[in-house]
């Protein structure tokens, strides 16, 4: 059914932590019947995001992340902390009913993702680890879960989905360059970082955004079906987007509330 539906895809610069989250929750909330969106975008300044309902409070030393300007932030969606600086980050919108529900919408995107990839010359695929993993239990690009895609065995997108109403909201990082130490060291586990993830660059080099979110909007194109165009969002969807920045993703009791 996927290839009913009409899609739009929004390419946007950088932008904060909140205005990201609460664009995407509102594309979500506003969602039309028989309709898609997907988006690409950057983090400015530097960010960390938490899962929805991931424990964070206490755990971070803001002070030394304040020196550093990194931001925090806490996401609509599941999965865990994730450092968001040198990426792309996409998020996909469309009626659940469409896919036959999270997990399948869930590898539909990701096969997307891998055609994107697999484009540019990445030798990516599909995880088949060992499943989601608890709330704690560490950043998110420490492990692949089944079903993300993955480079020489070492996460390269790590994802989150949730669902709002009667529609699915999925948003992920693909990794330029750079590693997620930050969340080491700002938790106190400096002495204890995990394996680097995979990034794009260390097989391509230094290559533009641009040319990388084209090829990922194309696999997602190929993956998902319909017919897709691009456009400035309508004013719902900003009025929508304003409103939960200012009422959640702004708020430290939400950032903070876990």
């Amino acid at each position: 059914m996927g290839e009913r539906l009409r899609w739009r895809v929004h390419r946007d610069g950088a932008d904060t932590g909140s205005w990201n989250m609460a664009m995407d929750h509102a594309l979500a909330r506003t969602l039309e019947a028989g309709r898609g969106a997907v988006r690409f975008y950057g983090w400015v300044p530097h960010t960390i995001s938490f899962g929805r309902n991931e424990p964070a409070k206490g755990l971070y030393d803001t002070d030394a992340a304040q020196r550093e300007r990194i931001l925090f932030v806490r996401r609509p969606t599941g999965g865990r902390a994730v450092f968001h600086s040198h990426e792309i980050t996409y998020s996909v919108v469309a009626p659940l009913y469409a896919f036959g529900g999270l997990r399948a919408a869930y590898t539909r995107i990701n096969e997307g993702l891998v055609k994107g990839l697999r484009a540019l010359g990445l030798d990516v695929e599909l995880s088949d680890g060992s499943g989601p993993t608890a709330p704690d239990a560490g950043p998110c690009f420490q492990l692949p879960a089944s079903g993300e895609v993955v480079l020489g065995g070492r996460k390269l997108v790590g994802s989150a989905q949730v669902r709002v109403g009667r529609a699915l909201l999925q948003h992920g990082s693909v990794i330029m360059r750079g590693d997620q130490s930050i969340l080491a060291r700002l938790t106190g586990h400096g002495d204890h970082d995990p394996a680097p993830p995979a990034t794009v660059e260390e097989v391509l080099g230094a290559t533009s955004t641009s040319f990388v979110v084209d090829s990922l909007a194309e696999g997602l194109r190929t993956a998902l079906g319909g017919t897709w165009t691009e456009g400035p969002y309508r004013s719902e969807h900003l009025a929508a987007a304003r409103y939960l920045e200012d009422e959640r993703y702004r708020r430290e009791a939400w950032t903070w509330r876990r």
